[in-house]
């Protein structure tokens, strides 16, 4: 059963040493008493007894003062102490006409300041019946309003003090709230403050991101380090209007690949993209237009990653609590959502910048500058790691006279198709480029001649059994002649591919056209 109040975690003044001041300053009037007003009760042993047993008390009250032992011990050794004594200096000091329980006071005051109501009570209780007890033989009809005042005043003190502190107790602890809810508040204003700076710092990087791949990690990084969310991706959309996760982390795992959303599955994603707005779900376990990442997945938050009008996707997150997302962080994830939208157009326009500057307008081959660069660099390649390199050179028979004969809008469509054909014919580590005019190159890394020729061999006859349908000409064939150069078969350095490879097809226009030649 608890005796004592709160001590550890209270605004209220600690009355220990007051109250250890007034222990002595009492034990000095008891002294100053008995030796000096009223010598004649000095000579009883037992009174020295009782101020020797006084100062152990208060040596011992020291002693808890400076922690050697619990001071709640203390407080109830000195209760129990004024009950026990104060009778015995009542009653050698007069009974009824003693000043001495006036200690009473001091010992209830005390009691209603440090121990719980219930036990104050008792203890006040309890000394209205020592006190009664200590006078009964000495009560009177005359005497007894004199007594009947002071057991007044006794119990006046105790339920004032006790209601007073009481009353400051109940204000302390509202006020402790109140400062644990400020610390929480500024805590967590501190946190956002934290967060929205390294949000921003986060998006200043996005927006210098001009690869969509890059923006895609770095988003993934955004949404696992700083807003740390349980499970989150990210969502695009097709040229087929279809949904499918770009990349998502589920438990800690980042998986980038690409994984269709299912048919059906996907009205929620949906209705986000189409209201623009962000949407926050408590609990989608009974929803069906929703297929959540993880199979405990309860709450729910969904972002538009929109920029001047339009929606390049999604930002997701999930939690398997219940309505655990807050306004804070729809307020996080809408801060995210309009920096990705923002840097995925970034990187989608200089994307197309970049093609219209290295990609031919009319065959979406690549053109002649980008061909020279991609060169450079595979030429140092070759040479450094001791690898094969082929280049093979494509020209149109007979195109000035196709020209002539139907015009340059068909030469246009020839071209196109052209170009349609080789692609189909090569890797995507080979890099195709519009050389001029009719005129096409294509770099091979790592392809020895053999192999080259082989490719060059096949395409050609694709190219001659490839029918062309044009408007004005109707149904077209052409064919082309291709030279071949490798390095090193071809003993030449690798700076020499190209003019050996425009040899050995000019070799071929002059045995006869439709051919593939080597050097």
């Amino acid at each position: 059963m608890k005796l004592f109040l709160d001590r550890n975690r209270t605004l209220l003044p600690r009355i220990d040493f007051i109250y250890f001041l007034t222990r002595c300053m009492t034990l000095a009037g008891i002294v100053w008493f008995f030796l000096v007003i009223e010598p004649e009760a000095s000579g009883q042993l037992f009174l020295y007894s009782i101020i020797g047993i006084y100062t152990l008390h208060l040596l011992l009250f020291g002693l808890a003062i400076r922690d050697k032992f619990d001071i709640k011990l203390a407080y109830l050794s000195s209760i129990i102490f004024d009950i026990v004594f104060i009778p015995f200096y009542i009653a050698h000091t007069g009974f009824v006409q003693s000043s001495f329980y006036l200690l009473f006071f001091l010992t209830i005051a005390v009691a209603a300041y440090v121990v719980t109501r219930w036990f104050a009570t008792a203890v006040t209780f309890i000394v209205s019946i020592a006190y009664v007890a200590t006078l009964y033989s000495h009560m009177s009809f005359v005497n007894l309003f004199d007594i009947s005042m002071r057991l007044g005043f006794l119990w006046v003190c105790y339920l004032t003090i006790s209601y007073v502190s009481d009353y400051m107790r109940r204000s302390e602890q509202r006020l402790l709230k109140l400062f644990d809810t400020l610390n929480m508040r500024t805590s967590e204003l501190e946190k956002s403050q934290v967060q929205i700076e390294m949000i921003y710092e986060n998006t200043r990087i996005l927006a210098s991101l001009l690869e969509p791949e890059g923006v895609v990690k770095e988003i993934m990084r955004i949404l696992d380090r700083t807003l740390q969310f349980e499970q989150f991706a990210i969502i695009f959309r097709n040229d087929r209007g279809e949904y499918y996760y770009r990349a998502r982390s589920i438990d800690s795992r980042v998986n980038f690949h690409l994984k269709a959303i299912q048919a059906g599955k996907d009205g929620l994603v949906r209705k986000v993209a189409d209201m623009e707005e962000l949407v926050r779900v408590k609990n989608v376990a009974d929803r069906e237009d929703y297929e959540p990442l993880h199979l405990d997945t309860s709450a729910v938050i969904l972002a538009p990653m929109s920029s001047h009008g339009h929606t390049h996707g999604l930002l997701l997150a999930e939690s398997k609590k219940k309505d655990v997302f807050s306004d804070k962080d729809e307020q996080m994830l809408s801060i995210v959502a309009r920096s990705a939208g923002l840097a995925l157009e970034n990187a989608e326009l200089h994307k197309r910048t970049e093609e219209m500057s290295i990609i031919d307008d009319l065959t979406r081959a690549f053109n002649y500058r980008y061909f020279v660069r991609k060169l450079q660099e595979e030429k140092k390649r070759a040479i450094r790691y001791k690898l094969p390199l082929s280049i093979i050179m494509v020209d149109i028979d007979w195109f000035k006279k196709l020209n002539d004969t139907y015009g340059h809008e068909v030469g246009n469509i020839v071209l196109t198709d052209l170009a349609k054909v080789i692609r189909s014919c090569i890797r995507d580590v080979d890099v195709f480029s519009r050389y001029g005019g009719e005129e096409f190159v294509i770099i091979l890394p790592q392809t020895p001649q053999a192999e080259a020729e082989v490719l060059a061999e096949r395409m050609r006859e694709k190219v001659e059994s490839n029918v062309i349908n044009t408007d004005n000409a109707g149904k077209l064939r052409i064919t082309i002649s291709v030279g071949v150069s490798s390095y090193p078969e071809n003993r030449r350095s690798a700076e020499d591919l190209v003019s050996s490879a425009d040899q050995a097809l000019y070799r071929a226009k002059g045995s006869g056209k439709n051919l593939v030649c080597s050097v």
